[in-house]
């Protein structure tokens, strides 16, 4: 079977299963957003948020997520840095691996790492929409007086345009520690 590109393959379904292999490939958040039954839009890592999910071919997946502008922490070894700073860099992050499939329209995820010890060993139930190479995954969550309703849109991966910068950022860190 011919690999596709995230996004590529047969046009948008509005029913019938989805084509597992429409998932495989990396892709970069566009946008996470939480919209409440009253209508109110949260962004749950605010405005500018980044992240990359990667689903391979062998059935495994990766999603990591951060805030934009996240502080640096004061130490370079995390676990000499104030408990208040760790707290805000847990705060600012989000992330899961797992084993995935697809189910109809919707992708399971079956977690096996994450950042939230709370998430281990649980069944993420994602709904999978396509939009032209835009994927959004969603979810409904009970919530106090209601639901709401996540809403994470992604776009294929690319590679950066100046990779130059991101290694500048990298050797800067080196030189903290």
């Amino acid at each position: 079977m011919a690999k596709l590109e995230p996004g590529k393959g047969s046009g948008s379904r509005t029913s019938g299963p989805v084509d597992p292999q429409r998932l495989v490939g990396a892709w970069q958040l566009v946008r996470w957003y939480t919209t409440y039954e009253d209508g109110t839009v949260t962004e749950p890592l605010g405005p500018g948020a980044e992240g990359l999910l990667v689903y391979t071919a062998d059935g495994w997946m990766s999603a990591a997520i951060m805030a934009a502008g996240r502080a640096q922490l004061s130490r370079s070894n995390p676990r000499a840095a104030p408990v208040a700073e760790r707290a805000a860099a847990f705060d600012g992050f989000f992330g899961y691996c797992c084993r995935w499939r697809v189910v109809g329209r919707t992708v399971e995820h079956r977690v096996t790492l994450s950042h939230n010890p709370g998430l281990v060993g649980t069944v993420q139930v994602r709904r999978i929409q396509f939009s032209g190479r835009r994927l959004t995954l969603s979810a409904e969550e009970p919530v106090a007086g209601g639901r709401r309703v996540h809403r994470l849109q992604w776009r294929p991966a690319v590679q950066p345009k100046d990779s130059e910068v991101a290694m500048r950022r990298v050797a800067a860190a080196r030189k903290r520690t």
